[in-house]
């Protein structure tokens, strides 16, 4: 009597003679299960791809699963021999424009894939097996980069007796990121005028004193005392600060012994506004400022003030954010392209020279001291020089990184 051995290999034979038919090698596809034979008809849609009838255990983080390919006509030959050896077809799939069929085995306690790869090559060459590896999106850790080129170890505190100024639209202390911070807010609006939104103002806010267990909306100067004016109302030109509102801001801002001020936004030259600007400084004031994002040489204020320390946006591989304005005028760069910053629902991300300027301030505030000539000279000797040597219209000094704590 013939043995096993025998009928499988008839088995084996038969199935190669069937696939090298040509007017069937194009009908290999596995067919659906048979649909019960009743008098209702079932029109609802189906799948592109055949449901997976498969234990919940192989999706488990140790299920044994390898997937197998190969051309389609050739596959049936592959399936036989691997279940010969003691593997378990679980799913299949035919991908047609690509002549290849998808198939995901258990291989058991029996096989492992150098054996399987083997097996494959003696009877059904042009098949592969791997294992079934998982692929999870592509995100990176939330502004892990940004940290990571300034040289921040996020364990940089700072006394609370450390006051930083912040000039913005209005602040959003209950943010789970500012819940736990010292924000003191003020508003230099009239009574008439309608306050912007908060998503900026919070934003920024939280770059600088952001306090986050999970670290992700961590600021640069956790444990600083925020000092956080709304100068922002809405106009008819839309969200706007007026010379007379950032004036005010200033304004308290010294009178409250504020002298680090962060200030990210801009504008067109204004002569009353440069000189509130000089006197500003002369009063103590180390104002820092967005560059702008009109992508253009652009003089606009308060960074174009050379009372002013002027901030550009730079991404992830120290390239200059686009959209951001340049000049003789800019100073330095921090990171300020997808930066990770608190939303309304909790955070996102955000691309602009309004998120650069905050690190820096932030930075800033751990060089100490009252005099902007010695916080310039600081932030400059830690600065890494992007673009031509020396000091440019695009990069400035550079990337500041390193500053310690």
């Amino acid at each position: 009597m013939p043995s096993k051995p025998f009928f499988r290999l008839l088995q084996i034979v038969a199935l190669v003679i069937f696939a090298a038919l040509p007017s069937l090698a194009a009908a290999q596809i596995i067919a659906p299960a048979p649909v019960p034979n009743t008098s209702e008809r079932d029109d609802r849609p189906r799948p592109i791809w055949p449901e997976r009838d498969v234990d919940v255990a192989y999706l488990s983080r140790d299920r044994a699963e390898f997937v197998v390919s190969g051309p389609i006509s050739t596959a049936p030959i592959a399936i036989a021999a691997l279940e010969d050896a003691g593997a378990n077809l679980i799913s299949s799939r035919d991908l047609v424009p690509l002549d290849r069929r998808m198939m995901v085995f258990d291989i058991g306690r029996q096989l492992d894939r150098g054996v399987a790869q083997r097996l494959l090559d003696r009877t059904a060459s042009g098949h592969r097996v791997d294992f079934n590896n998982l692929y999870h999106f592509a995100q990176g850790a939330p502004r892990l980069y940004a940290s990571n080129l300034i040289g921040d170890s996020g364990a940089c505190r700072q006394r609370q007796n450390q006051k930083i100024g912040l000039i913005d639209g209005p602040v959003d202390v209950t943010h789970p990121a500012l819940q736990r911070a010292s924000v003191t807010t003020q508003s230099a609006l009239f009574g008439d005028q309608r306050a912007s939104g908060a998503r900026h103002g919070t934003a920024v806010a939280a770059l600088i004193v952001g306090e986050d267990p999970n670290d992700a909306l961590l600021g640069y100067a956790p444990g600083a005392h925020l000092f956080a004016v709304n100068a922002f109302a809405r106009e008819h030109s839309g969200v706007a600060a007026d010379v007379d509102r950032i004036a005010a801001s200033l304004s308290w801002m010294l009178s409250n012994d504020v002298h680090l001020i962060n200030m990210s936004f801009a504008g067109p030259p204004n002569k009353v506004l440069e000189d509130i600007l000089t006197q500003a400084e002369q009063a103590g004031a180390i104002m820092i400022a967005a560059a702008g994002n009109g992508g253009r040489d652009a003089a606009t204020l308060p960074a174009v003030s050379p009372s002013v320390i002027a901030v550009t946006a730079v991404d992830a591989a120290m390239r200059r954010y686009r959209s951001a304005n340049w000049g003789d005028h800019i100073a330095f760069a921090a990171p300020g392209v997808d930066i990770y910053v608190a939303r309304p629902s909790g955070g996102g991300y955000a691309t602009g020279t309004s998120y650069a300027a905050p690190i820096i301030t932030a930075l800033a505030a751990r060089v100490g001291g009252n005099n902007v000539g010695v916080v310039r000279e600081r932030l400059r000797t830690q600065a890494v020089d992007l673009g031509d040597p020396g000091h440019d219209p695009q990069y400035g000094w550079g990337l500041v990184r390193d500053i310690g704590c």
